[in-house]
């Protein structure tokens, strides 16, 4: 498979939107995710989805959900916390299954912690 990457002016338009999104929303971080498209079956070049760190309620939902299907769960979670940019990366399944879904576990990971006794 031929090695996609962006354009540098297109990395920094994506950061730039990314900031934004987080200056007018009052978030703590927006995550922008970039999923190549396959030009030969008619998708564009890239995706880009601007995803914000999911709120306790919408954790709590995820983690219920995810008990009983985790894909369900994982695309749940993408609707909740989209918040701006390429819509069919949530809605198609194809673009999510074998793209999104893959860049999601980034919004969730837990930070390094350590316990001290």
């Amino acid at each position: 498979m031929e090695e996609k990457s962006l354009t540098l002016d297109a990395q920094s338009e994506i950061r730039e939107r990314a900031r934004e999104l987080k200056a007018e929303r009052k978030l703590r971080k927006v995550y922008p995710m970039v999923v190549f498209g396959d030009e030969e079956c008619g998708e564009k070049e890239y995706y880009v989805a601007y995803m914000g760190e999911p709120t306790l309620p919408q954790f709590s939902k995820f983690m219920a959900a995810s008990k009983k299907d985790e894909v369900t769960a994982m695309r749940q979670l993408a609707r909740d916390c989209f918040l701006d940019g390429d819509k069919e990366l949530v809605d198609t399944d194809s673009l999510f299954l074998f793209g999104l879904m893959g860049q999601l576990s980034e919004i969730i990971q837990t930070r390094q912690t350590t316990l001290v006794n």
